[in-house]
């Protein structure tokens, strides 16, 4: 078996390239991002190729949903994770009507591209605050509080053109590791708007699921966002949230998925963010007790396993994964 890595903008596919190393598997780094990719993918003679989509800029996302497509769908070789979990990764829009499509339980989600449309909803909610998001950001970035209706219509008539040809788009923000922020001029959103429910958020729990291997954490607010915060509550899971995480893989046939969930405070769940790929600096990304591990389902029950199952960022756990995946189809 060979696999192919698929390069990425930042270089962030050396983790992978790590992984193969460490599992001792054979593979290439393939360029993807090259005018040439599709005789570069002829050339590299893979059985399949790990993924890792950037999510720096919505070009260079859309890069990857386009040129992927043509790999699963029209070549018919396998890629990890998914296409539809990469499809689905670091884009709200997609994400939203997924949920809505599998009736899975979020938090209201509107997204409008008549400008018209979006005025109307402004001036007709009555539940304010409302919540601002663009479609790709992580750590919060690009999530806004609206309190007013007139803070709303001044982001639609941001994003939306006037006199049909001018339009200012929505920049977003990011931070350095230093505390300073800067525009990112070059990814800026134009021609429609999303808007969420805000919850009444009591907790948020992040869940993941690699394989058959199942994690779960709290992520703790830093007064005003808990995404993007780094800080972390070592609290075991509830079931119930292992049993959800395990429903929506198993509908979308997810091998790789993170589940960021509010608990609100009457104790429903709301599925907030699933990204395929995610931060994961720890070793574990459960601790019980003080006892790293995971979990995995045994003839329908939750069972601990002890032991750090996380390093190199969960990436070896992630090609284990698809070398499962694809003796499994070999096989068949």
């Amino acid at each position: 078996m060979k696999l192919g890595i698929l390069n990425e903008f930042n270089n962030k596919h050396d983790s992978y390239i790590k992984a193969c190393n460490d599992l001792n598997i054979e593979y290439c780094v393939v360029d993807i991002i090259s005018d040439n990719w599709i005789d570069n993918i002829r050339k590299s003679k893979c059985d399949g190729y790990l993924v890792r989509p950037s999510d720096g800029k919505e070009a260079w996302k859309r890069m990857y949903d386009e040129k992927l497509y043509f790999i699963e769908k029209v070549l018919k070789i396998p890629i990890y994770p998914s296409y539809i979990e990469i499809f689905i990764y670091e884009n709200k829009k997609n994400m939203s009507y997924w949920l809505d499509i599998n009736m899975l339980p979020h938090p209201k989600t509107w997204v409008f591209y008549s400008k018209d449309e979006a005025l109307q909803f402004v001036n007709n909610y009555k539940q304010f605050p409302l919540v601002f998001k663009t479609n790709l950001g992580s750590a919060a970035i690009g999530v806004k509080y609206i309190n007013k209706k007139s803070h709303a219509i001044k982001l639609i008539n941001r994003v939306f053109p006037k006199f049909r040809f001018y339009c200012r788009g929505y920049t977003k923000w990011r931070k350095t590791r230093y505390g300073v922020s800067y525009p990112v001029m070059d990814d800026k959103q134009y021609s429609y708007i999303i808007f969420q429910e805000k919850i009444d958020v009591k907790v948020e729990w992040r869940i993941i699921k690699i394989g058959e291997s199942y994690f779960g954490h709290q992520k703790l607010s830093d007064g005003k966002y808990h995404s993007g915060s780094g800080l972390v509550g070592w609290v075991e899971p509830p079931r119930e949230l292992l049993d959800l995480a395990k429903k929506v893989c198993e509908l979308g046939s997810f091998g790789s998925m993170d589940f960021d969930i509010f608990e609100d405070t009457k104790g429903n769940y709301y599925i907030n963010e699933m990204q395929t790929v995610f931060g994961s600096y720890n070793p574990s990304q459960m601790y019980i007790n003080g006892r790293p591990g995971r979990f995995v389902e045994k003839n329908g029950e939750w069972v601990f396993e002890e032991g750090y199952f996380n390093q190199n960022r969960s990436y070896n756990l992630r090609v284990e994964d698809f070398v499962k995946q694809m003796e499994k189809r070999q096989r068949a």
